[in-house]
């Protein structure tokens, strides 16, 4: 029986090195693996992200103006606590932590306009799911 290890979303980036190094120093990811400069995957607790350079990394604007779109969802334990790091080491963000009726989140955008949202479940049940 074939099980599924885990998943990783594949984003188009229009620099690599500068978007591992951003994933590194404001978001505390880990590089897992870089292949000559073009494919590169990072992880952080167990959440894994691909990034891939492209000519053209940038996406459709018109389609993904919208604040509430995000590309990738992380399910957090303490969002309160990831926002602050995150704040600290500069990262760039589109929705500030709030409130939901669900929990508390927020979003953060990467240089290519990538938006990561971080989650975390009032009742807790996704973040301990892993």
């Amino acid at each position: 029986m074939n099980t599924l290890a885990y998943v990783a979303p594949v984003f188009l980036v229009s620099d690599l090195d500068r978007s591992v190094l951003y994933y590194r120093q404001r978001l505390g990811f880990a590089v897992d693996f870089n292949y000559d400069g073009v494919y590169a995957g990072l992880v952080r607790d167990g959440c894994r992200l691909h990034l891939k350079r492209a000519d053209s990394a940038g996406r459709n604007q018109a389609i993904f103006e919208a604040e509430e779109h995000i590309d990738a969802c992380f399910a957090v334990s303490d969002a309160s606590a990831l926002a602050k790091q995150f704040g600290d080491a500069g990262a760039t963000f589109t929705v500030p932590l709030r409130s939901a009726p669900y929990g508390k989140e927020f979003y953060i955008k990467d240089p290519d306009g990538h938006i990561l949202g971080f989650v975390q479940n009032a009742d807790a049940r996704i973040a301990e799911a892993g």
